[in-house]
């Protein structure tokens, strides 16, 4: 077994010595492993794992037949307008011109998410001098487990994280003018595409404080191009969201969402979920890189990272920034500062006796890794894949489609709300666009009751309320309200189930007990 050990640490060696000779051969092979991974999960369905994706794709399809989004839609809410940006839909919909619209809604976003190995990767190296540190955290941060099961959803995200890795590595940079005319561009592209570039700056207004605090010299080209940062992203949103400033206030930071929903999005800090989604490595020595270099050591490029790294725990702290989002930037950010604990450790180690041992702690190290994140990357992956729409409600969608009126207003669960209207092509009256209304705590509620009451007269009354005519009961509603069967169903006459399966089942209200309650 010892004599194992030894040719394996002989064979880790060599490798080493060609990753220097082919460490961009080898970084390509870590982007087409990741991206591979991803796809493979990603086409294990033919469908998306989120209701917000089939949103994108109604939009990415308007733009591939008319040339542009839908802001007016008739579906939602039975009439709703969307304030959005645009470029990420558009640069979607441009390779849906190559390939049908959900090929390139599946395949794009992988790609851009899979592009993150790179900016990772460019990061290290600059912080580290290590080519061989670099190329292991870039294959590591294709797989933090948050943000590798993302992976069969439409997400903005998908182009954020990426472009925002970017800017740091530019921003590192900033004095070569190259990097300053690419940092502008990349800015004022990530301005257009979405409001979490407000977070980025803020980052770089908390690393000018830092430095302050930390009485380092501070570079007067980075403190201009922050400020240009800040003033230049506040007015691109104030161009692009002037409406939902005015008509939510600073609500708009929590997006509208309806009480009983919130906890579903901005999630309070939940430790064992955030080890689990992070990755334990990670999380834990890029905290401890993060107290040292507070209150022990000062280097301005770590707390840069730091800046980025804490304004995301304060965030999600407060409530800021939703959940899930929150801890894909983090996992992201403390790989960056794991990499400098990295290098400490391997330069720590050669100078003691331990050093014959260092290529087996560091086999160690990645079979941690290897434990801790890409194990649990698979699991959620799997997990999401499993977490589409299955055939049975396709079905159900198809008939309601192809056999009712085409104005007709169908309720479902909020969550349901896109499918319906991308599936079936019918009204809803509650969808997870909350923006721009002001009664969604009331259609909620509502809705709520049509699912959840014992009283007949009450689901007609809340039926005509919204001129609704059918229920989708799928076993998305049975678990968002508890419920296994629509109580009044059985005992009254103003509801036919119309159509049945294992997992849906749909109900007409009869037009008769609309007369009834009017008249």
């Amino acid at each position: 077994m010892f004599l194992g050990i030894i040719k394996l640490i002989n064979k880790i060696r060599h490798c080493q010595i060609m990753l220097k000779k082919c460490g961009g051969i080898v970084l390509f092979l870590i982007f087409f492993l990741v991206l591979g991974s991803r796809f493979y999960f990603a086409f294990s369905t033919p469908y998306f794992s989120s209701d917000k994706a089939y949103f994108n794709l109604r939009q990415i399809e308007n733009i591939k037949q008319k040339g542009f989004p839908l802001f007016n839609d008739d579906l939602s809410y039975s009439g709703n307008t969307f304030i959005f940006s645009p470029v990420f839909h558009y640069s979607i919909a441009f390779f849906a011109l190559f390939m049908p619209a959900k090929t390139a809604a599946k395949v794009i976003p992988n790609i851009f998410s899979a592009c993150v190995v790179f900016f990772i990767f460019l990061i290290v190296n600059k912080i580290t001098k290590n080519q061989n540190i670099a190329l292991f955290l870039a294959f590591v941060s294709g797989f933090v487990p948050v943000f590798f099961s993302d992976l069969n959803n439409i997400s903005v995200y998908s182009l954020i994280f990426p472009l925002i890795f970017l800017l740091i590595f530019l921003f590192l940079n900033i004095r070569k003018k190259y990097y300053f005319y690419s940092f502008i561009l990349v800015l004022v592209l990530l301005s257009f595409i979405s409001p979490f570039v407000l977070v980025f700056c803020a980052g770089l207004l908390l690393y000018q404080l830092l430095l302050i605090l930390g009485d380092l010299k501070r570079d007067g080209a980075e403190i201009e191009i922050s400020l240009f940062s800040v003033f230049f992203a506040l007015w691109v949103q104030f161009l692009l969201y002037k409406k939902l400033f005015l008509f939510h206030g600073l609500s708009v930071i929590w997006q509208n969402i309806p009480n009983t929903l919130f906890s579903n999005y901005f999630s309070s800090i939940n430790a064992l979920e955030a080890i689990y989604m992070v990755g334990v490595v990670p999380l834990i020595y890029g905290i401890f890189i993060i107290f040292r270099y507070l209150f022990k050591q000062q280097r301005k490029d770590i707390y840069l990272l730091m800046s980025f790294a804490l304004l995301t725990g304060i965030l999600l702290w407060f409530r800021l920034i939703v959940f899930r989002i929150g801890l894909m930037f983090a996992g992201l950010l403390l790989i960056l500062l794991f990499s400098q604990h990295f290098k400490l450790f391997i330069h720590y180690v050669r100078q003691t006796r331990a050093s014959r041992f260092l290529y087996f702690f560091i086999v160690f190290i990645g079979l941690a890794f290897v434990v801790s994140s890409v194990i649990p990357s698979i699991a959620l992956a799997k997990k999401t894949a499993n977490n589409y729409i299955s055939e049975e409600e396709i079905n159900a969608l198809s008939w309601i489609n192809e056999k009712t009126p085409s104005d007709s207003v169908v309720v479902a669960s909020v969550y349901e709300g896109n499918i319906i209207s991308y599936f079936a092509k019918r009204k809803n009256i509650f969808d997870s666009y909350f923006f721009m209304r002001n009664d969604v705590e009331e259609r909620l509620k509502d809705v709520r009751k049509i699912f959840t009451s014992s009283l007949e007269i009450e689901a007609v009354e809340l039926m005509n309320k919204y001129e609704a005519d059918y229920i989708y009961f799928s076993r998305k509603s049975m678990n968002e309200f508890d419920v296994c069967f629509l109580k009044y169903v059985s005992s009254g006459s103003c509801f036919e189930k119309i159509y049945g399966n294992n997992l849906v089942s749909i109900y007409h209200k009869q037009e008769s007990c609309r007369l009834k309650v009017v008249g």
